[in-house]
């Protein structure tokens, strides 16, 4: 019964708010309705039935019921559109409304299956220092990313997680790889954590309806020059991905190297920033090895 009502309620909504026909339906009704009052006040005759228009205007009457008991009946499941339902009735008219306790859990996984993709994922590599000893960069990386979800009208909550893998120890005596940060819509989730290789922190988001959820995060890490390979798998369909590296050293000018697309090599100036990524519709990596991005640092 709850689900009943939720979908008349969602109907009446999507009939009246969102289709043009169910517009045009209930302004026929509101027009006609307030004609047959103006009539009816306002015309002596109208309500005698010995003359021919209060004949006219009793037959009009009774059909006029007639159509508000039957018409709008008719209207509304002609109208209906699938698509609006919740997404628990959408899922139970894709198995024909069967029922039981096996339907009730592929419901379930149907609704996990429809976990939310990347609008965009932007990071800023800030190239902060170099050692000439080790032949090392040090980079803090700040990076945006905003989630959709495909069910426009119900919240989704599901597991996710960021990292840094396959990282290159600090340094003897220099300033060691660490998460400074990392916040969900705003909320920080843990604290700053210091690291020797690799850094990977779980948490859960939701993504509410027709609205994007944002997730922040700094991570500073020590890069080898020339051999370090700096990639990214995706882990889920990505609408935008874009890279942009900020050479913050006082006097050396940075090279970009792309092994696989050397057409995009480009030098970075000090204090210069460029974009060296700039990703569309981005599906899914199928394996470890299927990055969508791979550059190296180097001093120019």
């Amino acid at each position: 019964m709850r689900i009943v009502l939720s979908n008349l309620l969602h109907y009446v909504k999507a009939i009246v708010l969102d289709d043009w026909k169910g517009r045009l339906v209930l302004g026929g009704v509101i027009i006609a309705g307030a004609t047959t009052l103006l009539t009816y006040f306002f015309i002596p005759d109208a309500t005698n039935v010995q003359t021919f228009f209060g004949a006219a205007f009793a037959s009009w009457l009774s059909g006029f019921f007639l159509f508000i008991i039957t018409g709008l009946i008719i209207a509304v499941v002609t109208l209906v559109r699938p698509d609006q339902e919740l997404f628990e009735a959408r899922a139970r008219n894709l198995l024909q409304r069967q029922t039981g306790p096996h339907v009730d859990y592929i419901i379930g996984k149907l609704h996990d299956l429809f976990e939310p993709y990347c609008e965009s994922n932007t990071r800023v590599l800030n190239v902060v220092d170099y050692d000439p000893a080790t032949k090392m960069f040090l980079v803090i990386q700040e990076t945006e990313i905003t989630f959709r979800s495909y069910l426009v009208d119900i919240p989704v909550t599901f597991q996710s997680r960021i990292g840094y893998v396959n990282g290159s120890p600090s340094p003897d005596n220099r300033r060691k790889c660490c998460l400074s940060h990392l916040k969900v819509d705003g909320k920080s989730v843990g604290d700053t954590e210091e690291f020797e290789t690799q850094v990977i922190r779980s948490f859960e988001m939701q993504v509410l309806p027709n609205s994007l959820c944002k997730v922040e995060h700094r991570i500073t890490f020590w890069v080898k020059e020339a051999d370090e390979a700096n990639r990214q798998l995706v882990k889920r369909f990505t609408r935008n991905m874009g890279v942009t590296i900020h050479n913050h050293l006082p006097t050396q000018k940075i090279l970009v190297e792309q092994p696989s697309a050397t057409d995009l090599n480009r030098d970075i100036s000090p204090g210069e920033r460029a974009q060296v990524v700039n990703l569309k519709e981005m599906r899914p990596s199928k394996n470890e090895d299927e990055y969508a991005f791979d550059f190296r640092l180097k001093i120019a």
